[in-house]
């Protein structure tokens, strides 16, 4: 009867950390950070944070100058929409199907003693999705900083409803079953991959195929093998790993 109250008790703490974490991207209240909250289909919705600490006297009165003031809100909005919809543009290059980044509105709050400042967007085709899978790369995958997206806070990415985290690069700086977070100030984003996958779809699929025409990952050859490659090169670490096991 303990042993069976025990796992009861287990199985309830992991399903109430996987929903608080995978409910609440952007709610990290002391960091500036870009949450992303994925769909099945490889839309997503973003939220563009500058957070502040209100026990701070120039901080808090930052902060007021947004709460206040319409213009400064307005300001905020349109230089965060900018800098997602470059970095949507370069995306769609470099993936091979158009991101769109809209529906942008912006909002001020506080929590546990930070005020932020939230603009929220809807960032459409954002990630490769099939039937199983879900995967991240571009905007934040390239050779140089010139080809890659690497935003000045860090970065929080959950994965659809019910999916789980797999292959990532780089090693995130925190990780939970449905998302991971990562820092562009301490991590190398130029492999960058982030999977999510469906327990319950079916395994049969050999290889990433577009989910539609204007689904994300959308139609024509070049964003396959942007996420084929990504694929390949996200194997290999763990190759390595199993590789030192044996030799021990």
């Amino acid at each position: 009867m303990r042993r069976t109250l025990a796992a009861l008790a287990v199985a309830v703490l992991c399903l109430s950390v996987a929903a608080g974490v995978g409910s609440a991207a952007h709610e990290e209240p002391e960091w500036s950070l870009l949450g992303i909250e994925l769909e099945a289909d490889g839309d997503a919705t973003v939220y563009y944070v500058d957070s502040y600490d209100l026990s701070v006297d120039d901080e808090r009165a930052r902060y007021e100058s947004y709460v206040d003031n319409d213009s400064r809100r307005a300001a905020f909005r349109e230089s965060a929409l900018a800098e997602l919809r470059a970095a949507a543009a370069a995306g769609s290059e470099a993936a091979g199907w158009e991101m769109t980044v809209r529906n942008a509105s912006v909002r001020t709050y506080e929590a546990e003693g930070y005020g932020r400042v939230e603009l929220r967007a809807d960032w459409e085709h954002l990630a490769y999705a099939d039937e199983r899978q879900v995967i991240v790369a571009q905007p934040f995958r390239g050779d140089s900083a010139a080809d890659r997206y690497e935003p000045d806070r860090r970065v929080a990415i959950h994965g659809p409803d019910g999916y789980r985290r797999n292959r990532t690069a780089p090693n995130p700086g925190r990780a939970q079953a449905n998302s991971v977070f990562v820092n562009p100030e301490t991590s190398d984003l130029s492999g960058f991959f982030m999977e999510f996958v469906d327990p319950d779809a079916p395994t049969e699929t050999a290889s990433p195929t577009p989910a539609g025409g204007d689904g994300g990952g959308g139609s024509g050859g070049a964003g396959v093998v942007v996420v084929l490659r990504a694929l390949v090169i996200a194997a290999v670490p763990a190759a390595l790993v199993v590789l030192a096991v044996r030799r021990r």
